[in-house]
């Protein structure tokens, strides 16, 4: 707890330092992003596959960034530093492993702060509406007959069922990949099979878009919500002159419920894609199996190794204990508003303006919002992982093994 207002000085004093890099590769990103999403609407009536392909580009232009400026403050932190020193064999590849081996364990706690943050759901819906503007006006596509002209076609969101089978090749595809790179020591393979975990994860982030906003329709359908609202309705009606206090607690409730993404899955997942990024060398390997390895058990360790550099991850955030990860949450939740305080400002400077101005305009300071929110975000992560690799280090070296006395 002690050492808790010491990473934030440390956080100051790295962003003190390497504050260009950081602004420039925000807002770098943040440009990527919004030209991805720009591009993926052009082509997507020419080759759909290509647009697809467009739009996954967008989360990593956030990702990369982030991926970067951590990298960066790395450099002044010489207990992250020396992680470079450490050799680890990837199983899969037989050599040195390397950041690019565990990607879908970053993608993972990233795609989840992009999917809270609303990010996912704004590149989807600005997809779509500007798809159905370009079939509307132009006529061109299959419109509602569900042709290959259609948004969803355009999209590329297939069923659960399929995004299951699709994650169940790119897990052997990506092995695959491994293996023939472990043969012919072709480094290109490694980010091919990166690329492969970009598409499903992204895919299975856009399903929970799909289930989220589908299925809070589905629910109020069902007699059983019926039955809990006319509940509810009752025991307002026989509260009487209390019952707008109660009202006012039962909506305090649901706020907290509906901000706890906000208040914990952010800074919980920035912290992983963080811990994975900076420490993915200091996880520790099982023993290796002796002995012939069959198919099943071979894929089934590839698909171990890349998500075992998460699991050592969520590990470490673990071992910090329940105060200084409150204080971590609030100091993100703090930069996390940002955006909201960027829009705030541009509102009171700017003036009331038409729709189709706002319209036009709102990607371009949003992203510029959450360019801001970056570049403070990662010397904050930064001096948190290095915190909590220390401290993890610190207990264990306190924990000498001993040998009992002899009688």
């Amino acid at each position: 707890m002690r050492d808790v207002p010491a990473v934030f000085l440390t956080a100051g004093r790295l962003l003190v330092r390497h504050w260009p890099a950081l602004l420039a590769l925000s807002f770098l990103g943040a440009a990527v992003r919004v030209a991805a999403v720009w591009l993926a609407v052009q082509v997507s009536d020419v080759q759909t596959q290509l647009a697809q392909f467009l739009l996954l580009v967008a989360p990593l232009g956030y990702l990369l960034p982030m991926v970067a400026m951590l990298r960066i403050c790395r450099t002044s932190l010489p207990t992250l530093a020396a992680v470079d020193e450490i050799v680890e064999e990837a199983p899969t590849e037989g050599r040195d492993v390397r950041l690019v081996d565990v990607a879908v364990s970053a993608l993972v706690p990233f795609l989840a702060v992009y999917t809270a943050y609303g990010l996912l759901d704004a590149d989807i819906f600005r997809f779509r509406n500007s798809a159905a503007a370009d079939i509307l006006f132009t006529g061109l596509g299959g419109g509602a007959t569900g042709g290959p002209g259609t948004t969803a076609a355009r999209l590329g969101i297939y069923s659960l069922q399929v995004a299951l089978l699709i994650v169940a090749g790119a897990w052997l595809l990506r092995y695959a990949l491994g293996r023939a790179e472990r043969r012919w020591k072709l480094t290109a393979l490694a980010y091919v099979g990166a690329l492969v975990e970009l598409y499903y994860t992204v895919q299975l982030a856009s399903q929970v878009v799909v289930i989220r906003v589908e299925g809070g329709a589905w629910i109020e359908d069902r007699v059983a919500y019926q039955w809990w609202t006319d509940a509810y309705d009752w025991v307002v009606d026989a509260l009487g002159p209390v019952a707008g206090a109660f009202t006012a607690v039962a909506g305090l409730v649901e706020d907290v419920v509906s901000s706890l993404d906000a208040v914990v899955l952010v800074p919980v997942a920035w912290l992983a894609l963080a811990a994975v990024v900076l420490g993915f060398k200091l996880v520790e390997q099982d023993e290796a199996e002796t002995g012939p390895q069959g198919l099943l058990r071979a894929l089934w360790a590839d698909v171990k190794e890349r998500f075992s550099a998460l699991v050592d991850g969520v590990r470490l955030l673990g071992s910090a204990g329940l105060v200084p990860m409150l204080l971590f949450s609030l100091g993100f939740i703090t930069i996390t508003r940002l955006p909201a305080l960027l829009h705030e400002g541009v509102r009171a400077v700017v003036g009331p303006q038409p729709f189709q101005t706002w319209y036009a305009f709102g990607p371009y300071e949003l992203a510029a919002g959450f360019a801001l929110s970056l570049a403070l975000t990662a010397p904050l992560l930064a001096a948190a992982v290095d915190w909590l690799v220390r401290a993890r280090a610190g207990r264990r070296g306190q924990v000498s093994p001993s040998t009992p006395t002899p009688r």
